[in-house]
């Protein structure tokens, strides 16, 4: 039977260190793509209401997403 050591405090605080630092830029790559999601968003709204998209039917699309 093969008995595994424990890591050492310090390689687990490098390894936090190392996964903490991932995350906070995968965070700020997230920030950004939820920044430009709403501005295409935004963007859809505004040439739907430049063309006169009907209002019933979107009330209908919300109405059935939220189910």
């Amino acid at each position: 039977m093969n008995v595994k050591k424990l890591p050492t405090v310090k390689a687990l605080q490098t390894e936090y260190a190392e996964l903490l630092s991932g995350k906070k830029k995968a965070y700020g790559e997230y920030h950004k793509a939820k920044k430009d999601m709403q501005e295409v968003v935004i963007a859809k709204a505004n040439i739907d209401r430049l063309l006169g998209e009907d209002t019933a039917h979107r009330e209908k699309e919300k109405s059935q997403e939220q189910r």
